[in-house]
């Protein structure tokens, strides 16, 4: 069959249809093609018909929806308009309300002006016609009212301060031991105290000759050096080391342990070696235990000589009482109570442990100055501020306290060492201060007896009633307690507590 190209263009809704077959000049069936065609365009009529009234009423239906909606907007715009025109209404009478208020404002000002003015010129007359009868000028009358007022306020002030000072004189002791109390509730520390000898353990017997040499010429050698008393027969396979100055009692421990460990004949040369052994590393140890001890109360001070310093504390005691303990449980003692009181704890703290450094020198021959004032000294070429350099060596009264954190150091200090246990002194010294206390209590006119009752912390003095009457016995406990703050010296506080007793006896007959 031969190829045939056909060619179909028309026109929908035009009614012009033209097929021609092209290949050989030939036609095929052209009515029946034409009746397609034609049936064809009649049906894209008929859809073009129906697009188009689709398409109609879409359009319609949009205009009546855009319509409605244009309806609605107007009303609303119209109804948003009254409302602000309602309100522009509202706000023009209230600016106008305004303008009235400002305008009776002004007036009333106006008119208090006046008034004050005649207010201000009729007092003048006043005071001038006041003056003019009293025969003084005004100048003297205000001078006269100032001074009654004063007076009057004086006299009001003072009886304030009355009533004050005698609440303060009811309360303070309660307050105080109060607080006292409470610190000491929050405070954990040992109470024993040290001894000033150490026990070296031999573990042969026949070591203590070889230690002591020929003729005893290690050990007096020993005991020059490091002025140590060494005895060696007191227990078996032990040597006993005694010294006034624990630091030197150290050294000879360590030097001892050294000699007692030592192979091979001992010669005052192998000694003099193990003292400076034993020297350094007693001065790499008080390094060590400052630190430990400057860490410990927060103290930020990195210098080595510093806290050397502060490690002899370790072996310094006071009447038994270990005074690196003491210093700490000072500097304890004191934080909490002005942390109690609002104070700086800080300057209380650091003056509190360190209110006796000095006594880490003070028994060196060369060193003249009392222990208070060498804590002065010391803490000042250190860099410590002077609250805390006051705080800390003010605590024996060397000059007044200025501060309250001084005052709380002193009382820290007192507490720290009168609490039972910390501290120790000889049975004669404690004879010799009751005797004392009680003859300060006897030296006095209509004295009875006086006696020293709860280990010297009290003085009861008796006194004859016939001598002695009831307002005299106030202001002469106040004498006898401050004359033993002024002559002897002791341990926290004494209660002095006079006694009067009378007896009147009637028989009836």
């Amino acid at each position: 069959m031969e190829n045939v190209l056909y060619i179909f263009s028309g026109v929908l809704g035009g009614g012009l249809v033209s097929l021609l077959a092209l290949k050989g000049m030939k036609f095929f069936d052209v009515e029946k093609d034409k009746k397609v065609a034609e049936e064809m365009v009649v049906k894209s009529k008929e859809e073009s018909i129906a697009i188009r009234k689709q398409a109609t009423e879409a359009v319609q239906n949009r205009i009546a929806f855009f319509k409605q909606e244009s309806e609605k907007r107007s009303e609303r715009l119209n109804k948003i308009e009254g409302a602000l025109n309602t309100k522009e209404e509202f706000i023009k009478k209230k600016e106008e309300r305004v303008k009235d208020v400002r305008l009776k404002m002004a007036t009333i000002a106006e008119e208090g002006d006046t008034f004050q003015k005649k207010i201000k010129n009729g007092e003048k007359d006043f005071l001038q016609k006041l003056s003019q009868k009293a025969g003084a000028s005004m100048e003297d009358l205000k001078k006269n009212l100032l001074d009654k007022a004063v007076k009057e306020l004086m006299a009001e002030n003072t009886e304030k301060l009355i009533r004050g000072e005698e609440w303060v004189k009811e309360n303070a002791e309660k307050v105080a031991r109060k607080i006292i109390i409470n610190v000491l509730q929050r405070l954990s520390s040992p109470t024993s105290v040290e001894t000033r000898a150490v026990n070296v353990v031999v573990p042969k017997d026949h070591l203590k000759g070889k230690i002591i040499g020929r003729d005893g010429q290690n050990i007096k050698e020993f005991e020059r050096l490091l002025d140590v008393d060494v005895v060696f027969n007191d227990t078996p396979n032990t040597i006993s080391l005694s010294a006034f100055q624990l630091v030197k009692r150290r050294v000879a421990q360590r030097a001892m342990e050294k000699l007692v460990a030592y192979r091979g004949d001992i010669t005052k040369q192998i000694v003099q070696k193990a003292v400076s052994s034993a020297e350094k590393e007693t001065d790499d140890e008080l390094y060590e235990i400052g630190k430990k001890a400057s860490d410990k109360m927060g103290l930020t001070q990195p210098d080595k000589e510093f806290l050397r310093i502060v490690g002899r504390l370790q072996y310094r005691t006071s009447y038994g009482q270990n005074i690196m303990k003491h210093s700490m449980e000072v500097g304890w003692l004191a934080a909490m109570i002005g942390s109690e009181l609002g104070l700086n704890t800080t300057t209380c703290k650091v003056g509190g442990f360190l209110h006796d450094l000095g006594k880490a020198i003070d028994q060196d021959p060369n060193v003249k100055d009392t222990h208070d004032h060498l804590s002065k000294e010391i803490m000042e070429k250190f860099g410590f501020s002077w609250e805390e350099v006051h705080a800390a060596w003010t605590h024996h009264n060397a000059i007044p306290q200025e501060t309250p954190e001084a005052m709380i150091v002193q009382a820290a200090d007192a507490i720290s060492a009168s609490r039972p246990g910390a501290r120790q002194e000889s049975f004669d010294k404690y004879i010799e201060r009751i005797r004392a206390l009680e003859e300060t209590g006897s030296a006095y006119e209509g004295v009875k007896g006086a006696y020293a009752i709860s280990a010297g912390r009290e003085l009861r003095v008796f006194v004859d009633s016939e001598i002695i009457k009831d307002e005299q016995m106030y202001p002469m406990a106040k004498e006898i307690a401050q004359k033993i703050e002024e002559e002897l010296t002791y341990p926290g506080q004494i209660k002095v507590n006079v006694i009067r007793r009378t007896k009147h006896t009637e028989i009836s007959q």
